[in-house]
């Protein structure tokens, strides 16, 4: 009888060592793996800050650089209207370059942007994918900072899928 209230002890401590392990010890475990996987990542995170801040004064610099760089690549003219007069001029040498076709060019209206105008300038005509690709190689090595808005080639002939209608919007600053 001894041997048994011994067994049944012995049994009962277990089932009470697993209960205890599996309704309290592992949920908290996974609870606190958890917090510890959050606090890594925001350590992490602090980090990275901490070894960018650095870096930071010197892409300060590179920044306003970049900035003078830029604001000699406006379009210096007195006038909105004589700023898309000018843009036109240069569109239009870009693709006399090129070899497109321009069927048609108009000035967009202009738009304020801060201490800046936007002006655009919208064109359509036909010409080569070869053609197209000089063309944005231009725009983006241009003098000035002229930037695509807009782009839409389409296929004019099926037979020849080398032949290519375009229709662009392009758009640069000037400031005000």
């Amino acid at each position: 009888m001894n041997k048994k209230r011994y067994l049944v002890l012995g049994l009962l401590c277990i089932f009470t060592v697993l209960l205890f392990e599996n309704y309290f010890l592992k949920p908290e475990t996974e609870n606190y793996r958890e917090s510890l996987e959050d606090e890594y990542k925001t350590l992490r995170r602090y980090e990275y800050v901490v070894k960018d801040a650095g870096g930071t004064e010197a892409e300060m610099k590179s920044l306003l650089t970049d900035m003078k760089n830029a604001e000699k690549r406006l379009i210096t003219a007195k006038s909105d209207f004589l700023a898309s007069a000018k843009m036109q001029g240069e569109i239009s040498d870009l693709t006399g370059k090129t070899g497109l076709n321009v069927a048609t060019i108009r000035p967009m209206n202009a738009s304020k942007l801060k201490s800046y105008s936007v002006i655009q300038v919208y064109f359509e005509g036909n010409g080569s994918i070869n053609q197209m690709s000089e063309f944005l190689k231009l725009v983006d090595a241009n003098p000035l900072l002229l930037k695509v808005d807009k782009l839409s080639l389409n296929i004019t002939n099926m037979q020849n899928p080398d032949d290519l209608k375009f229709k662009i919007q392009i758009s640069g600053l000037r400031r005000i």
